[in-house]
């Protein structure tokens, strides 16, 4: 994913003001597959569930676009690691508790992004390698009228504020070729 599509989709999460998104209380469920395309995860597949208990207010993505830019990566984390609005995971894990979801409709496709503050496994911290930087998870979902569609995964996220340009920027962790595919709603 080029790093002008990562900025758009970054915006388009964090300048939320356009898409009029309310509290909601939902229970939302879809079910799909990652696929690695290339890379060390090519030809790797794994069967994810997504829950979604409610969606993220604009109200609460301004307080954390404004966490990030006051004072940086760490505390919007910290900040991250605190909420739960449900939980994505690979089949028969626990997977990780999802701190934003957002919701809106492109045309007749309807687009769920999703961000994580990602777990990270004991060797990776005692490590305290390159991919510690990098401490969020994020999922973008385009879905049709019956609720199924595709995504892109981005596994391991580094989100900063650009006070020179005003911007919110997200980068990621090398190559990652993770694509959602056959995702649809849980019955």
């Amino acid at each position: 994913m080029s790093r002008l599509c990562i900025l758009f989709a970054v915006a388009l999460l964090f300048v939320p003001m356009a898409l009029g998104q309310q509290k909601e209380k939902t229970e939302e469920a879809y079910t799909g597959v990652a696929m690695g395309t290339g890379g060390s995860v090519g030809g790797r597949t794994i069967p994810f569930d997504l829950r979604i208990n409610e969606y993220t207010t604009d109200e609460d993505v301004l307080q954390l676009a404004q966490l990030l830019k006051e004072k940086g990566q760490g505390a919007l984390r910290r900040e991250l690691e605190k909420r739960d609005v449900g939980r994505i995971n690979a089949v028969g894990s626990t997977g990780n508790r999802i701190a934003v979801a957002r919701k809106f409709k492109e045309g007749d496709k309807t687009i769920i992004r999703i961000f994580t503050a990602r777990q990270m496994g004991f060797f990776e911290l005692y490590q305290s390698g390159r991919s510690v930087d990098y401490p969020f998870g994020f999922l973008q979902l385009t879905l049709d009228e019956k609720g199924e569609g595709t995504g892109q995964f981005i596994v391991a996220v580094n989100i900063r504020f650009d006070k020179k340009q005003g911007k919110v920027e997200m980068e990621s962790y090398g190559n990652q070729y993770v694509k959602a595919a056959n995702v649809r709603p849980m019955k």
